[in-house]
């Protein structure tokens, strides 16, 4: 490859497909992300409001003196894991203090609240389907290292993810175990 030309040509292909396809990453249908396009956060009177079985919470009524008080409490009677379909700005406001703009007439959030010993590591899309009008969405979790003690007491975690607006009933989510995934 003398030609400066080809030279060029064979480094800007390459970067361009990398640039506009995401380095490797895998497009979801109906334009799936994990994440609300921005910073967010969630209201406090919903996060009480929505607890999860098995995830520890802070202990309002917590007192230090007290040898038999706890600071955290194990819920046990809540539901496993809760969804949630939003479609419309009221309800962002009754879930969100924060929460980046988004167009309701093209877009939508889905949302899967559950338990989980490893909260901090990276959920991955594995794939975004409709039946009808329920829509089925398959995830992962990158667990690191193997061997990298990593693991806390259960959690609760939110995933938030933003798609294309469909007219839908029912959201089911399914967490693969690493193993499970190609």
């Amino acid at each position: 490859m003398k030609n400066p030309f080809f030279r060029t040509l064979s480094v800007f292909i390459p970067f361009s497909l990398c640039v506009f396809t995401g380095c490797g990453t895998i497009i979801m249908p109906y334009s799936a992300r994990i994440g609300a396009g921005g910073p967010l956060a969630f209201r406090e009177d919903f996060l009480k409001a929505n607890i999860i079985y098995g995830a520890h919470y802070k202990n309002e009524n917590w007192d230090p003196e007290d040898p038999s008080s706890k600071e955290y409490l194990l819920d046990l009677t809540a539901p496993k894991f809760r969804t949630y379909i939003i479609t419309e700005k009221a309800q962002v406001d009754e879930v969100f203090s924060v929460f980046p703009n988004i167009d309701f007439e093209k877009e939508m959030i889905v949302m899967y609240a559950y338990s989980t010993t490893h909260s901090s590591h990276q959920r991955i899309l594995i794939s975004v389907t409709l039946d009808n009008k329920n829509l089925k969405i398959k995830f992962t979790t990158d667990m690191g290292n193997p061997g990298y003690l990593n693991a806390h007491s259960p959690q609760r975690v939110f995933l938030v993810i933003r798609m294309d607006k469909l007219d839908i009933e029912t959201v089911e989510f399914n967490e693969l175990h690493p193993s499970q995934v190609d």
